[in-house]
């Protein structure tokens, strides 16, 4: 997937908060579906313009598609970029197959390793990410731009937040400084005969994780999104000597029960045990949640405000 708005935002600011960009280790060759005026905007809106190849010099680098994004890059002040891929066809200096481990000497060698598109193809995820991991140096962050929702045969994966809030953790020698989802994708039409490509956005959101709001943060929507996270190497630990798990679940082994969505109050239990005795099981749980939508026309759109980004207890919408 190539850099559209909301992901190169995320990178400035990521360099506005004082991630260090001197060396940058992407997956892959990064693309940039941006125009050279928009990557402009964005870099005076965050005080990195002009940037120090000088004004005139960047603009005549960005008319080559091919070096948009290393350009873009040392207009945050990347000394060098490298790019890891499966094959050299695109120019890639590291030549690797993710799925199985990097070399040790490229390990604690990169300021800040990008993901704008790859984890999702590559099958064996946990060795891919660790890879990815190992290869920040210490102090340095891992930045992921990562499919999410609604791009279903896109790649092997779509990932949840829970998935890298616990794949980022302390004990994996890092921590989670900013994750957030938005909708973006580079879609495609045509017109007349004529291909031209259009944007698919909504507003960003900061994700809460799991483990701290004690429930499962979910969304069902109709827009693709992606998840943005920005984390910190605050050690370099031995990864997955414990394998991550679902923080819900964590919770339930500790405490030894199962939660319940049909805990009824009192009041409830008398009322569900009284049907269940005059009427048969299978009327309750087929028959009567269909009669009861006169009386609850709202409850699909209650549902869906639960899983989606207004649930102000899983998302908070970004307004800087």
């Amino acid at each position: 997937m190539g850099l559209a708005i909301a992901s190169t935002r995320f990178l400035v600011k990521a360099r506005h908060s004082g991630v260090q960009f001197d060396h940058v280790l992407t997956l892959g060759r990064q693309n940039m579906v941006l125009s050279p005026r928009r990557v402009e905007n964005i870099l005076r809106e965050f005080g990195f313009w002009p940037p120090p190849m000088g004004a005139a010099e960047f603009h005549r680098r960005m008319q080559e598609p091919s070096q948009r994004f290393d350009t873009f890059a040392r207009a945050l002040g990347a000394q060098t970029v490298t790019a890891c891929d499966m094959s050299g066809y695109e120019g890639a200096k590291l030549v690797h197959d993710l799925n199985l481990p990097v070399p040790r000497d490229w390990e604690e060698k990169f300021d800040v390793v990008i993901d704008g598109g790859t984890l999702e193809h590559v099958f064996n995820f946990p060795v891919a990410i660790a890879n990815c991991m190992r290869m920040v140096r210490t102090g340095g962050h891992l930045i992921l731009l990562s499919p999410a929702n609604n791009y279903f045969g896109h790649g092997f994966y779509q990932f949840s937040p829970e998935l890298f809030y616990r794949v980022l953790s302390q004990e994996n020698g890092f921590k989670v400084a900013r994750m957030l989802v938005a909708g973006e994708a580079d879609a495609a039409s045509s017109l007349f005969g004529v291909k031209y490509s259009f944007s698919v956005g909504s507003p960003e959101y900061y994700v809460n994780d799991p483990a701290e709001v004690h429930e499962r943060v979910t969304l069902i929507n109709n827009k693709p999104i992606l998840v943005f996270v920005l984390a910190q190497k605050i050690s370099a630990n031995s990864i997955f000597d414990k394998p991550p798990q679902q923080s819900d679940y964590a919770d339930q082994w500790k405490e030894g029960v199962a939660p319940s969505p049909l805990a009824q109050s009192k009041t409830g239990d008398r009322i569900s045990r009284f049907l269940r005795r005059i009427l048969s099981e299978s009327f309750c749980r087929e028959v009567l949640p269909k009669i009861t939508i006169l009386l609850d026309p709202f409850r699909l759109s209650r549902f869906r405000r639960r899983n989606s980004c207004k649930n102000q207890r899983l998302y908070k919408r970004v307004r800087d």
